[in-house]
Formats: C-alpha cells, sequence, structure tokens
C-alpha cells in the first residue's frame, strides 16, 4: 500500500549480494528486496546492468510504486567513488529512470555503512565482506580517507575472500608436503565438501573455471570461522591474520589522520556477524582506544539515510526513531 507520493531507494551493492530499500521522506521505509551482487571489478558490467535493473522493477512492482515518483536513489557499492564506475552506474541509472528527473548519489560502500551505525557523515567504518576496506569520514562527509578496497587481486586483506584464499592455499600446501589429503585434516574436509569435490585435483577447475572465482573463494570464509570456533588450530591462525590485516588498514588511517584514534568504529560487513571474528578483531585491536560498534541497522538502511541527507532532509531524533521502527516491521514482514 502507498504511503506517499515520492519515494527515496537505498541500494547496497556488495560482492555477494544486493540490497534495496525504498521509503518515503518521512524516514518510514516501506519495504526491502534481495538479489545477487553487483559489484562491476568481479561481475561483468552488462550482467551487473541486468541484475540491478531486475531488482528494482521487483521492488516497485512488489510495493506498487511508479519510477516517477522515485525523486531519489543512493547507491553505495564497492568502487563507488571511483571516477569510471562511478559514470557507470549514474548512466545507469539515468537510463532506468528516464525520462524522469531523480537525484542519482554513488559512492563507495563504506558510507552507507558508516551512517547505518553513527546516522551522520562523520566516523570510521571497516567493512569485512566478500571484500574489505577501512574509511575516515570528516566535516559531515566533506573529507574522506580510505585504506584497502584494492580488490581482491591487490588487496582484500582481512576479508571473505583473504579467508577463503588462505584456506585453499593451506590445501594446497598440505597436499604438495603429504601428497594426498588426510581425513584428519579438517580444513582441507571443509574445501572438499563446500565445492563437492572427490579429490585435491579438482580444486583448480573448481575454482578457475567457476564463473565468479571471487565469490566461490569466499564463501569458505564462514565454513573456516565455524573451525576456528571448534579451536581448530590452522582455522585460528588464518582467522587472526584476517584480524590483523584489518586493523592494518585501519593503522594506516590513523597514521595519516592522528584523530581518528579517539573515534569509535563502525563495524559491518557479514565476517562481524560471527562471535570468534568479532572477538579476535576485539583483541587484535586492544593497543588501540578505539570503541567498536556493531549497527543495529544495515548499511542498506544507510543508503536510505543518505538519500534522506542528499534531500537535505535533516535526520532528527523523531526521524531516527521512525526509521527504526519501520525496518523493524519491514523485516518482520519480510521474515514471515
Amino acid at each position: 500500500m502507498q504511503l506517499s507520493e515520492s519515494y527515496l531507494i537505498g541500494v547496497d551493492g556488495g560482492g555477494t549480494k544486493t540490497c534495496c530499500v525504498i521509503g518515503d521522506s518521512t524516514g518510514r521505509i516501506i519495504g526491502t528486496v534481495i538479489g545477487r551482487g553487483t559489484n562491476i571489478k568481479s561481475t561483468k558490467p552488462e550482467k551487473v546492468r541486468v541484475q540491478i535493473f531486475e531488482l528494482l522493477n521487483e521492488l516497485l512492482k512488489q510495493y506498487g510504486i511508479k519510477k516517477e515518483q522515485v525523486f531519489g536513489i543512493f547507491i553505495g557499492t564497492a568502487g563507488g567513488d571511483r571516477d569510471t564506475d562511478k559514470k557507470t552506474w549514474y548512466d545507469w541509472m539515468k537510463s532506468y529512470f528516464s525520462p524522469h528527473l531523480c537525484r542519482i548519489q554513488v559512492t563507495n560502500d563504506a558510507l552507507p555503512a558508516l551512517v547505518s551505525g553513527t546516522f551522520s557523515l562523520n566516523g570510521l567504518v571497516v567493512i569485512a565482506g566478500t571484500g574489505s576496506i577501512a574509511y575516515l569520514v570528516q566535516d559531515n562527509g566533506v573529507r574522506t580517507t580510505r585504506s584497502g578496497g584494492w580488490g581482491y587481486l591487490l588487496g582484500d586483506d582481512g576479508s571473505g575472500y583473504h579467508i577463503g584464499n588462505e584456506s585453499l592455499r593451506y590445501a594446497t600446501k598440505y597436499y604438495d608436503q603429504h601428497g594426498g589429503l588426510s581425513r584428519n585434516e579438517r580444513l582441507t574436509q571443509v574445501i572438499l565438501q563446500t565445492f563437492n569435490l572427490q579429490n585435491a585435483g579438482e580444486i583448480i577447475p573448481a575454482v578457475y573455471e567457476h564463473e565468479n572465482p571471487r565469490t566461490a573463494i569466499a564463501s569458505l570464509a564462514m565454513s573456516v570461522l565455524d573451525l576456528a570456533e571448534q579451536k581448530y588450530q590452522p582455522a585460528v591462525e588464518i582467522v587472526q591474520q584476517a584480524a590483523k590485516g584489518l586493523v592494518e588498514l585501519l593503522t594506516a588511517i590513523f597514521y595519516k589522520e592522528k584523530d581518528a584514534k579517539t573515534l569509535p568504529v563502525v563495524l559491518c560487513g557479514g565476517l562481524f556477524s560471527n562471535d570468534f571474528f568479532f572477538a579476535t578483531f576485539e583483541e587484535a585491536m586492544q593497543k588501540f582506544d578505539n570503541k567498536l560498534y556493531v549497527p543495529s541497522l544495515p548499511p542498506v538502511v544507510g543508503s536510505y539515510l543518505n538519500a534522506l541527507i542528499s534531500e537535505d532532509i535533516v535526520l532528527t531524533p523523531e526521524l531516527r526513531k521512525e526509521v527504526i521502527r519501520s525496518w523493524a516491521k519491514v523485516m518482520d514482514e519480510h521474515n514471515r
């Protein structure tokens, strides 16, 4: 049921999944849809374009809203602060909403993650999902400092991809040293089970011939975390290495921006939902005084909040309460 004549859309485009929400200018979130990942550095851009158009079509159709009723869309996606990627997304959205004029905002996925935790454009955020990045935002979004976010070939330290890749490297080294895979070696057995393989020789085609090897490798992360929670030492060491990698991203920002050492750090991404990973990261951060904060709202709601901010709508205490209330209602209905 429509609640207004004009709406705003927030998009959180990750490497594994993409979330969209739609709401009005009062902070009332109406609904949400979830689809496949939309990182144009790990999936062919034309495929991403088709996927995001399908997702937006589903969102509008499901809640009975027309394109011309949408007056703003805010997209947070990996690489969204790079000029080339930003233009690609802008051109797509302009084409999608044409001839209707819709304000289009595209930025890095770290900014919505920050706003989902702080309701402001100031602070530190660390994302550890399929990929990873650390981001400092100051002066209400005017000044930004980033660390990481170089992608799976050049960086992504502490990410799901990092953990999955390190587990594969462990398995291949184990095979080279022992001439086979023992059933007592639990990490390599988890890899075979995840990819539905019979032997180590099948790992190469399973990874290299996969449609999206980055996502496939990252899918191993949660299984590695499960083993780490069971105190299986090879998995524990991989997780500790990942946490250290994220701390190093923050350390690079602290080196450039001394005041950042006093700011709370918003933690987002699927890895931080795992208690063992959070505790490992927390332990690795002990030498710093920053408070760690896992927001109750997801980054996609941060994108919606950014859409409101882009329209000069003040995030008053009343509006914040409405966002939290309406999001809880949407999730309750979504999970029935």
